[in-house]
C-alpha cells in the first residue's frame, strides 16, 4: 500500500501543469463512450464492468481538461469494440496502433500517447534465434483476436506465420507452456505484468530482441460529435513531462494489476 501511495503522489507535477492549460472544464460536460483493450494490462484492461488501466486514466484526464468526461464501461472484447468506433456507437479508442482499417473510420491524435516493445514470448527451454520477421516463418504464432501490430508486420504475419488468436492471454500462455503454439507476441510490459500474475513466469521468457517498437495512439470514431476535442487533448500531451507521468502510471497499473490477481489467487 505505501508504495502505490508513493507511486500517486509522485504524479503530482504532471497534474499541475494540466490546470493551467486552456480550455478549462465545464460544469455541464458531455460524457463521451471508450473502448478499451479487454486484456492488456498495464494499459488497458477489464475490472468490474470497468475498462482501466493507464491507457483508460491518461483518456479520461486529458478528457477532462479539454471538457468532456469520459465514460468506460466494459462494452466488449477488443474486436468488438473496433466495430464499436466504427459506426460510432463508441467515440474514442483510447489505445491503439495505426493501421489502414482504423484510419478508414478514425480519427488518430499525431501524437503517440505512449510507446511499447512488442516482444516474442516462448516456452523456456524452446528459445529460438530471432533477429529479423523472416526467423517466424512457419512458426505458429499467436496473438489475441482483433490485435493489429501496424499493416506491414499484419501483412508479414498473414502470409508468413501459422497465427492462432484467442481471445485473452491467460489462455494463449497455456497453450506456449504446453507447446501447442511457439511464441505468443505483446508488449513486452504487459507480458511480463500477465506472466508474473498468473504464475507462468517460472515457465515462459521473452526472447531479447523486440519484433518492433510501436507507438501507440488515441482515436476517435469519425461518426463522434466531438472530434474538436482531439486538439485540445493533443495540446496537453506535448506539455514537458506527459511521457515520464506515462511511465508512473504503468508503474502504478502493473502493481494494481498484479496486486489484484494475487488477491484472487490467496483466497481460492
Amino acid at each position: 500500500m505505501d508504495s502505490l501511495f508513493k507511486l500517486k503522489m509522485s504524479f503530482t507535477p504532471f497534474f499541475l501543469v494540466l490546470l493551467f492549460l486552456s480550455s478549462p472544464a465545464s460544469s455541464e460536460q458531455p460524457t463521451l463512450k471508450a473502448i478499451g483493450h479487454h486484456d492488456y494490462a498495464p494499459w488497458n484492461w477489464e475490472k468490474d464492468n470497468q475498462i482501466v488501466g493507464a491507457a483508460a486514466e491518461i483518456t479520461a484526464v486529458l478528457f477532462k481538461k479539454a471538457g468532456a468526461n469520459i465514460d468506460l464501461t466494459y462494452l466488449g472484447p477488443w474486436k468488438r469494440g473496433q466495430g464499436f468506433v466504427e459506426h460510432g456507437v463508441a467515440d474514442i479508442n483510447i489505445c491503439a496502433f495505426i493501421n489502414e482499417q482504423r484510419k478508414a473510420y478514425s480519427v488518430f491524435i499525431e501524437t503517440p500517447m505512449g510507446f511499447i516493445e512488442q516482444a516474442l514470448f516462448v516456452k523456456k527451454g524452446k528459445e529460438f534465434p530471432f533477429n529479423s520477421w523472416q526467423d517466424l516463418k512457419n512458426k505458429k504464432v499467436a496473438l489475441l483476436f482483433g490485435v493489429s501490430l501496424g499493416t506491414k508486420f499484419d501483412d508479414f504475419l498473414n502470409n508468413n506465420v501459422k497465427v492462432f488468436r484467442a481471445n485473452n492471454y491467460q489462455l494463449l500462455f497455456r497453450q506456449l507452456k504446453s507447446e501447442r503454439i511457439d511464441a505468443v507476441v505483446i508488449g513486452r510490459n504487459s507480458g511480463q505484468a500477465i506472466l508474473e500474475a498468473y504464475g507462468f513466469a517460472e515457465d515462459i521468457v521473452s526472447l531479447p530482441n523486440p519484433v518492433l517498437t510501436g507507438k501507440l495512439y488515441i482515436s476517435m470514431s469519425k461518426k463522434s460529435n466531438y472530434l474538436h476535442l482531439l486538439p485540445l487533448v493533443e495540446k496537453q500531451m506535448q506539455q514537458q513531462g506527459y511521457y515520464q507521468w506515462v511511465d508512473k502510471l504503468l508503474a502504478k497499473y502493473t502493481y494494481i494489476y498484479q496486486s489484484d490477481y494475487q488477491s484472487e489467487n490467496s483466497t481460492e
